[in-house]
């Protein structure tokens, strides 16, 4: 049967860990297609992306070479094309250090066929660490599950109201990875290329209230959507000058451009009074920063980035050591599966699931799938190998 659903994969740099998501999936005979947009290429590993169906046969995978995202909006520009490209009714975007619930995505085809209404569907979002024995230059490609804890559970929003779904949207950020209708999630892709952010969080934020204006959100309790591992992407600094970059960076320009594009969109699909809308969008928005900043740039908070900064290793170590608590985690994660309706065959599948991606998190999986590169990655100290 041809492919129903696409992983668009955005990618700069950590190659290996491209390399250890193809694994992963090989080695479970993925039956969605595989579409790669690579903003930073290194010829080694395109070529053999290119080549992929002689590494990686039990796959579907296209491999598209971009210019250098040497900015954002740069980024945004590739996302939106990349999307243009794809060529299945739904498509999930995934982030190569992250692996998804494979029962999930194709228990959101399954709901998305069956209800036209909605526009996006996802389960349980979970978070994971990886602690390798002695450290590891890799990066967290490898190691011990350390810890595990849901993220971003949130109700549905099945309003047939526009303005009722946006504020129940609580700005769920996990819908980013959700399996989309790949019209609703093209759109956004360009509409947040065309108001081209200057910020990922105000990027992030658009895409939950965006999808909400689209269509119904379905979020399912009883399966696992989502695994996005802690500590190897890409993150956002928090010790950032805020009070500076407020100032001289075009961020409440932005905000402004979010309100006036989802507050436009919500009156024209059902009439709501748009000045209504502008003023919850704007509420949301302020509650979400303000918790942003007492997260982020408290005593503690302050405490802990010095630490860091100063002895990044004893940091390093501390955050990622093995606890016992994160198989307790997972325990407790799949009483919650059975407790919001999950079968107990439903649950097994969870658990291999899970041991499938703890297998290919070991040092063995490792060896295989990163063999052809470590001469190469040993050569360049780059950090973007990894």
């Amino acid at each position: 049967m041809a492919p129903r659903l696409t992983f668009v994969l955005p990618l700069k740099g950590r190659y290996l860990f491209t390399l250890r998501t193809l694994w992963h999936g090989n080695k479970l005979r993925v039956p969605h297609r595989f579409l790669f947009a690579d903003g930073q290429v290194k010829n080694e590993v395109a070529r053999y992306l290119e080549n992929s169906s002689t590494y990686f046969p039990a796959l579907d995978i296209e491999y598209i070479r971009y210019p250098n995202d040497s900015s954002l909006s740069k980024y945004l520009t590739k996302v939106a094309d990349i999307l243009s490209r794809v060529r299945t009714p739904y498509a999930m975007l995934l982030d190569n250090d992250d692996f998804v619930g494979l029962d999930a995505a194709q228990w959101a085809v399954d709901f998305l066929d069956s209800h036209p209404d909605f526009v996006c569907a996802r389960g349980w979002l979970t978070a994971f660490a990886v602690h390798s024995r002695g450290g590891s230059r890799y990066g967290g490609l490898y190691g011990k599950v350390s810890r595990i804890h849901s993220q971003y559970f949130r109700e549905d929003r099945s309003s047939p109201a526009v303005a009722d779904r946006i504020r129940q949207s609580e700005l769920d950020l996990g819908i980013y990875n959700a399996v989309y209708r790949t019209e609703t999630l093209a759109t956004i892709a360009r509409e947040a290329a065309e108001i081209d952010f200057s910020d990922l969080m105000l990027h992030e934020v658009f895409y939950a209230l965006r999808t909400a204006t689209l269509g119904k959100i379905r979020v399912n309790p009883a399966v696992i959507g989502y695994y996005r591992q802690l500590g190897s992407s890409i993150t956002y600094l928090s010790d950032r000058d805020w009070a500076g970059e407020l100032l001289r960076s075009r961020f409440t320009v932005d905000a402004h451009a979010l309100v006036e594009r989802i507050s436009s969109a919500a009156a024209a699909a059902d009439g709501t009074d748009r000045a209504a809308i502008v003023e919850v969008v704007r509420t949301m928005l302020e509650d979400n920063f303000r918790w942003f900043l007492w997260t982020n740039y408290g005593f503690s908070v302050g405490l802990k980035r010095y630490v860091r900064k100063t002895w990044p290793a004893l940091a390093s170590l501390a955050q990622n050591r093995p606890r016992l608590v994160a198989r307790r985690g997972y325990s407790a994660l799949l009483s919650r599966l059975a407790a919001a309706g999950a079968s107990a065959s439903d649950v097994v599948r969870a658990r291999a699931e899970f041991a499938a991606i703890e297998d290919t998190l070991s040092r063995k999986s490792f060896d295989e799938y990163a063999a052809p590169f470590l001469s190469v990655a040993h050569a360049d100290s780059s950090r973007n190998w990894f």
